[in-house]
C-alpha cells in the first residue's frame, strides 16, 4: 500500500513538474512575444560617402514581462516604392532585461549605389516617395519555440537632382570644324546624399535628329546644396562654313543631359535648346557710285561698300575686292582691300575700278569677293539691267 502511495505521489510530482515547465515555457513565450512585438522603427539618419550611403535606423524595443529575454535579433529589408529590395540589414543578438522600457538599438544598413541596377537608380533619382523598412524581430527559446514579429516604417526619399535649369549659352571660340560654347547649368540637391560625377550633354538637330553637338561638365553637389556650373559644349560647323560669313544661323536642338554618378547613368533630362550665330558680315551695302573720266577710253568707277560685324565672338580678318563682269567676261577688278573688323564694329571702304567707258552703260554684274578665315565668299549685284 505504501509502495502504491509512493508511486502515485511520484506520478503527481511528475505531472506537476510537466505542468510547471509547460506553464513557465508558455510564460516565457508570452514574455518573449511581447518583447519582439514591441519593436518600433524610428526616424533614420543618413551619411553618404562617394557611392556608399549608410543609414542608421533606431529601433525601440520594450520588455513588460517578468523575465529577461536574450538572443533577440532584428533583421530588415529596405524596399523602394516598387517593392524592390535595395538593401538588407541584421543586428547581432542582444538581451532585453525584464521591465526595460523603450530600449534603443541602432540598425546600420549600407547601400552601395554602384551595385544597384541602373533601372532602379533611375527610379531613385527621379521619383520622390518613401523607402519602406520591413523590420522583423525574433527570439529563440531553445529547445522549445522560436518567436517572431514584424513591423514596418517609412524612410522618406528625396531625389537628389531637382529644379534643373539652363542659362543662356555664350559662344567661346571656333575652328575649321566646330563652334565651342558655354552653357550655365543649375540644380538643387535637397537630399541627404551627395552627387559626384558628371553631366554629359547630347544635342540633336530638331529637324533631322542627327547629332550636331555634345558637352561635358564635372559635378560635385554635396547634400542639401545648390549646384551651379558651366557645361562646355561643341557644335559642328556646316560643310559649307562660308555660309556662316554672310548668314545668320540658329542651332535648334533637343538637348539631353545625362547624369553619370557611381559609374552609371542615374538620371537624364531633356530640354529644347537654341544657339544663335550672327554673321560677321551683317547688313552689307553698296553706296552711290561715282564716275571720274580717266582718259578717252576709260573712267574710274568708285563704289562705297560697308557692313557691320554682328557676331559677338569673331574678329573678321581677310580682304575684299570688287570686279565687274559684262557679257560673261571680267572687264575690271579693284586691288584687294584689307579687312580687320572686331565684333560689333562697322567697316567701310571705297573700291576703285578702271572701267572701259562702253561698259559703264552695258548690262553686267558687280561681284564682291571676300577671302576670310571662313573661306571665300562672293556677292553678285546686277547693274544696268
Amino acid at each position: 500500500m505504501r509502495l502504491s502511495t509512493g508511486i502515485n505521489l511520484l506520478n503527481v510530482l511528475i505531472v506537476l513538474s510537466i505542468v510547471t515547465a509547460s506553464t513557465v515555457s508558455i510564460l516565457l513565450a508570452i514574455n518573449a512575444f511581447g518583447v519582439v512585438s514591441s519593436v518600433r522603427v524610428g526616424e533614420p539618419s543618413v551619411f553618404s560617402s562617394g557611392s556608399v550611403v549608410e543609414v542608421s535606423i533606431p529601433v525601440q524595443i520594450s520588455n513588460n514581462g517578468p523575465f529577461g529575454v536574450s538572443g533577440v535579433r532584428v533583421s530588415g529589408e529596405l524596399r523602394d516604392a516598387s517593392g524592390v529590395i535595395i538593401a538588407s540589414l541584421s543586428s547581432p543578438p542582444f538581451s532585453v532585461a525584464a521591465g526595460e522600457k523603450g530600449a534603443h538599438r541602432i540598425m546600420q544598413v549600407r547601400i552601395d549605389f554602384s551595385a544597384i541596377p541602373q533601372e532602379r537608380l533611375y527610379t531613385l533619382f527621379s521619383q520622390a516617395g518613401n523607402i519602406t523598412l520591413l523590420a522583423k524581430a525574433g527570439a529563440s527559446l531553445e529547445p522549445f519555440i522560436s518567436i517572431s514579429a514584424q513591423a514596418s516604417g517609412a524612410v522618406p526619399w528625396v531625389p537628389p537632382i531637382q529644379d534643373f535649369e539652363l542659362g543662356s549659352p555664350q559662344l567661346l571660340g571656333y575652328n575649321s570644324t566646330h563652334i565651342s560654347a558655354s552653357l550655365p547649368v543649375r540644380f538643387r540637391n535637397p537630399s541627404e546624399i551627395s552627387v559626384e560625377g558628371s553631366v554629359n550633354a547630347l544635342f540633336l538637330d530638331t529637324e533631322t535628329g542627327s547629332v550636331i553637338g555634345s558637352g561635358y561638365l564635372e559635378v560635385n553637389a554635396p547634400s542639401n546644396s545648390v549646384f551651379e556650373g558651366t557645361l562646355l559644349s561643341t557644335f559642328s560647323l556646316p560643310e559649307n562654313a562660308t555660309a556662316l560669313l554672310l548668314e545668320a544661323r540658329t542651332y535648334r536642338c533637343n538637348a539631353t543631359f545625362g547624369f553619370m554618378v557611381f559609374g552609371n547613368q542615374v538620371y537624364s533630362i531633356s530640354r529644347p535648346f537654341e544657339l544663335h550665330w550672327a554673321p560677321p558680315v551683317g547688313s552689307p551695302y553698296f553706296g552711290s557710285p561715282s564716275v571720274v573720266p580717266h582718259n578717252s577710253t576709260h573712267s574710274m568707277l568708285y563704289l562705297p561698300f560697308g557692313f557691320t560685324n554682328t557676331n559677338e565672338l569673331v574678329t573678321l580678318n581677310g580682304s575684299a575686292r570688287l570686279g565687274m563682269v559684262v557679257g560673261g567676261s571680267l572687264v575690271s577688278e579693284s586691288t584687294p582691300v584689307g579687312i580687320s573688323v572686331p565684333p560689333g564694329s562697322a567697316h567701310s571702304c571705297n573700291f576703285a575700278l578702271m572701267v572701259p567707258n562702253w561698259a559703264l552703260s552695258a548690262p553686267g554684274t558687280i561681284i564682291l569677293s571676300m577671302d576670310t578665315q571662313f573661306g571665300s565668299a562672293s556677292v553678285e549685284v546686277p547693274i544696268n539691267g
